[in-house]
């Protein structure tokens, strides 16, 4: 685990020197420490800073600690684009560029269940409710739009209201894909005009999984990549759930979503440097 730690740090440590981030001389711990702090905290303690904290100073991983409230806020204070450009670091370590396979689908982050909205401080506003077919709850709370590869690297992501549709949200990704990839999706990625509009624009191949009634049906090759590859990002969502909270504490909005983000990136230096 110390040597997972280590190169949480080293990467950490790396990335700030690179976007020259300079620390204020009486800062017990820099910035490369916390951002470390915090992806340690996704990767092993669920997301929860108290925990982690006590034990990260109890086995020092650390040579100073500041206080938990403290430490929130320098969490806090980093620039969004710093963890964005960690994700794209990551994601250069992982990802093979000859894939020209990839797969799109969402999974929801319940922050809390619809009976107990009358008392929620977060995604109160009805367009975070949303419905979980798979297990047949409404919930108040967030998705998880992600594109990967197959090797399970995430591409893209995005975060919507719990009530966005999927096809809505993937109009909102940029799609940085080779020319010529094909993109797997289930039902609900079903859309005439984006399959068009994709392959005019970015020479992507949308594959959405096909209804029998629908006039456009794929050959039996394009069927066996589909059934074959689009369940693989299953796997990838439930490694990134497996680590989290039956549900995640967060005072905002923000901070809800930047630990979501934080297991994410939990995740992805699990491929690159696996927990021994």
């Amino acid at each position: 685990m110390l040597d997972q730690i280590v190169v949480i740090y080293c990467i950490c440590e790396e990335l700030t020197k690179v976007l020259n981030i300079k620390d204020d001389i009486q800062c017990k711990m820099s910035s490369a420490e916390v951002m470390t702090f915090a992806i340690l905290s996704a990767n092993l303690y669920g997301g929860d800073y108290r925990k982690t904290r006590l034990l990260a100073s109890a086995h020092r991983y650390f040579p100073k600690i500041l206080s938990h409230s403290r430490l929130v806020r320098r969490i806090h204070q980093i620039p969004q684009h710093v963890w964005y450009v960690l994700f794209l670091a990551l994601q250069v370590l992982l990802r093979n560029k000859d894939n020209q396979f990839f797969i799109v689908d969402s999974f929801p982050i319940k922050a809390y269940e619809t009976h107990k909205s009358f008392r929620a401080r977060i995604f109160s506003d009805k367009r975070f409710h949303g419905y979980t077919a798979s297990k047949k709850q409404y919930f108040f709370g967030i998705k998880v739009h992600m594109i990967v590869d197959l090797n399970g690297v995430p591409i893209e992501f995005s975060f919507t209201p719990g009530s966005a549709s999927d096809i809505k949200s993937l109009e909102e990704f940029s799609l940085n894909l080779p020319e010529g990839s094909l993109l797997f999706g289930d039902a609900a990625y079903t859309s005439y005009d984006v399959e068009d509009l994709l392959k005019e624009i970015d020479n992507v191949v949308l594959v959405p999984k096909r209804r029998k009634k629908l006039k456009r049906q794929h050959s039996q090759e394009v069927n066996f990549l589909l059934s074959h590859h689009r369940n693989s990002i299953e796997t990838v969502f439930s490694s990134i759930v497996s680590r989290m909270p039956r549900y995640v504490r967060a005072r905002t909005e923000k901070g809800f979503c930047l630990k979501v983000f934080f297991f994410i990136l939990a995740y992805m230096l699990n491929l690159y440097f696996p927990l021994a």
